[in-house]
């Protein structure tokens, strides 16, 4: 499976991504990485500064060329949100038997972009394509916020109104902010019956290749579907579903940027 032309490819992916990760190498460090030969991975390297995906200092080092930025622009330009969260979000609610959300901010209110309900889950009227709610009653609301800059959080709480619907829901801006905290040192956010009782919903940021956060997912159910453990499963295949999302918009973890080989 693939000749020479295929192995060049995926070194020359290779050295992209270690050389990402480090900021710049010199030919010898991509030699003690890689342990390539050297002829052939001088002609790579030559043929990938030709291109534009490298370029060489004058102290012999290679960096990125501003070539995978543009293409990397045009790709995400090109894509269309709904075709990348559409079939991560088929297969979190299909395995959860959940209705699962993607939400972003909009006029400091969450709203729904999108809504894929199981065949296995009770269908609800309450939630709808293009619905606004207000950020501190929703898990969505919490992980669109968590993840702000601290100015654009302050922003936002400067804005916010917090209006109380249950008694769970969080009236204090000084408490609200702890939340917020929490919820980022998590990994995952909760609406406990914080907007109605009887609805708990779980929600989890998705990331951009600039690292940041303008949409996210969730999965709503009722308490006695949250009970005991059970949570430790959905918030599972929540943390799949956004990080394929998260993925297909460029996002690359630390370990993914670590990724070597031949």
């Amino acid at each position: 499976m693939g000749g020479k032309g295929c192995n060049s490819l995926i070194r020359a992916e290779k050295i992209l991504t270690y050389i990402a990760y480090v900021g710049a190498a010199t030919f010898m460090e991509l030699l003690r990485e890689f342990q390539y030969p050297k002829s052939s991975l001088l002609n790579l390297l030559n043929v990938m500064v030709d291109c534009g995906f490298l370029t060489k200092s004058d102290r012999n080092q290679y960096s990125l060329g501003i070539k995978n930025y543009e293409l990397g622009c045009q790709a995400l330009h090109r894509k269309n949100i709904f075709e990348v969260t559409k079939r991560p979000m088929q297969e979190l609610s299909l395995k959860s038997g959940l209705v699962c959300h993607l939400g972003a901010i909009e006029d400091c209110y969450a709203i729904y972009l999108d809504k894929v309900e199981s065949p296995g889950s009770v269908p609800t009227k309450k939630s709808w394509i293009g619905k606004k709610l207000e950020l501190h009653i929703t898990a969505l609301g919490k992980a669109l916020l968590a993840w702000k800059p601290r100015e654009e959080m302050d922003y936002f709480l400067d804005a916010l109104t917090l209006t109380p619907h249950t008694k769970n829901t969080f009236t204090d801006k000084k408490l609200f902010r702890e939340e917020l905290q929490k919820t980022r040192l998590r990994g995952w956010a909760i609406d406990n019956e914080e907007s109605t009782y009887g609805a708990v919903c779980l929600s989890m940021p998705v990331f951009n290749m600039y690292n940041r956060v303008n949409y996210a997912i969730s999965l709503s159910g009722d308490p006695v579907v949250y009970s005991g453990n059970k949570i430790d499963g959905y918030l599972e295949l929540l943390r799949q579903c956004a990080g394929q999302i998260s993925y297909g918009l460029g996002y690359r973890s630390e370990s993914e940027n670590l990724r070597k080989g031949n």
